[in-house]
This record gives C-alpha cells, sequence and structure tokens, in this order.
C-alpha cells in the first residue's frame, strides 16, 4: 500500500488557481484576479497566494505589468499538477532531460554545416552574432539574438528533421532565457563562444565546430540549471 503524501497549501493553492482558470474558460491575454482576490477566493493568505503565483510565474504561465496587473500566458493552458504535486509543463521534462537531448542534435547540427555552410550563410551568422555582441553591450535584446544564432546553425544543417525538432526543444526552454540576464551579467563566454563556432564554420573545420558547440551547450545547461533545478518549480513551492 502506497504511503498517502501530503501536499503543501502553496500545491494545493497552485493546483486551485489552474482549475480557477479552467473552469472560468480563461484565455491567454485576459486578466487575472489580484493576490486579495484569490486569497479571499479561495479562503487563504495572500502568503500562500504569492507563493503559488511565484511557482506559476517562473513557469510562464503569468505576465506581470506594472500599474496593470497580471496576464495569463499561452503556456498556462498546458500546464498541470501531478500525483506527487509538482508543477510541470505537459512534456514533464527538466532541463537536464531537454538538453540531454538537444545537446547531441546540436553538435550533429553543426558538424553538417560546417561541410555545407555557404558564403552567404556564414556571413548572415557573422552579422547576427556582431548583433549579439551589441545587445549584450546594451543590457537588451541578447536573448533573441541567441535564439536567432542556434536557429541559423540548425538551418545550415540543410537536414529538415533536425531543424524541426531544434525548434521544438529550444521552444521548450524559451521562458528561462530572459530569466539569464538577472543571473549572468558578464556574457563574454558566451561572446567568445559564438566566435569561435562562426571561425570553425568558416575554416570547414568538422572536429572543431562540434568541440565548440559541445562547450557552448554545458555552459548553457549550467546556466538554465542555475534558475531552475531538476524538480523545476517544485523548489518555489517548499
Amino acid at each position: 500500500m502506497n504511503a498517502i503524501k501530503r501536499r503543501s497549501l502553496s500545491e494545493q493553492v497552485v493546483d486551485s488557481v489552474l482549475n480557477y482558470i479552467k473552469e472560468n474558460n480563461l484565455q491567454p491575454g485576459d486578466q487575472l484576479p489580484t493576490e486579495s482576490e484569490f486569497a479571499e477566493i479561495f479562503q487563504v493568505s495572500r502568503t500562500s497566494i504569492r507563493e503559488a503565483m511565484k511557482a506559476l510565474s517562473i513557469n510562464g504561465m503569468f505576465t506581470s505589468i506594472a500599474g496593470k496587473g497580471t496576464f495569463l500566458q499561452p503556456k498556462a493552458l498546458s500546464m498541470s499538477i501531478d500525483d506527487n504535486g509538482v508543477l510541470q509543463m505537459e512534456a514533464r521534462a527538466t532541463i537536464t532531460e531537454i538538453m540531454e537531448v538537444r545537446t547531441p542534435l546540436e553538435i550533429q547540427a553543426i558538424g553538417l554545416a560546417a561541410q555545407r555552410v555557404t558564403e552567404e550563410e556564414l556571413t548572415e551568422l557573422e552579422e547576427i552574432t556582431a548583433h549579439y555582441r551589441q545587445a549584450v553591450s546594451k543590457g537588451a535584446g541578447w536573448p533573441e539574438w541567441g535564439s536567432k544564432f542556434h536557429a541559423k546553425l540548425a538551418a545550415m544543417s540543410k537536414n529538415p528533421l533536425l531543424i524541426t525538432t531544434l525548434q521544438q526543444l529550444s521552444a521548450m526552454v524559451e521562458r528561462y532565457r530572459d530569466n539569464l540576464a538577472t543571473f549572468y551579467d558578464d556574457k563574454t563566454c558566451y561572446i567568445q563562444s559564438h566566435q569561435n563556432i562562426c571561425e570553425a564554420l568558416r575554416a570547414h573545420d568538422v572536429s572543431a565546430a562540434r568541440e565548440e558547440m559541445a562547450a557552448h551547450m554545458q555552459m548553457t545547461e549550467r546556466a538554465l540549471q542555475d534558475i531552475v533545478d531538476g524538480e523545476n518549480a517544485n523548489r518555489f513551492l517548499q
């Protein structure tokens, strides 16, 4: 017989918020009740509401606009609470699991790119790298250019299946990219990594390109793990 597992109040509130969204047929863009309103609806303290909302926000469920309120995001409709009370996306994949799949595919893609890349594509990639460097200097917009860098690398592989799969895997960690700016002020390592990758591709050096991408993905996984541990948002519900 399995032991009865106790769920924290915050976990129960998360479940209640998700049920509230479904029962009221809320859609992306709809405004949510305030903390005080939720506290009254569920008859719990504002602290419990705040903890639950914090856990849901870190997973990209809500967006808060100063002076206006909290609004529902598309990802909210795919979230659920599992039997252990852990907040998860439908895919139920941790950062480690995603990167275990994504990293070898990124390495494979860049190996193919080193063989198939054209001069025009190299120029475009170097332009993206320059934009990334400028965005880092300005302190804004660099996650988007980082995403474009990886999307371009995948496209250079000329393999439709790799391109589509990498797009899907990249999207699964998209919600954490903006948070990297908060955790890491010094992005020199990423700028240098992008530059090294460009140089390896321009030399059509398959081995060097694969090695640079492996190092790059290791940096990325470490950074993402610093934001969300293996248990995902569950750590915000303790």
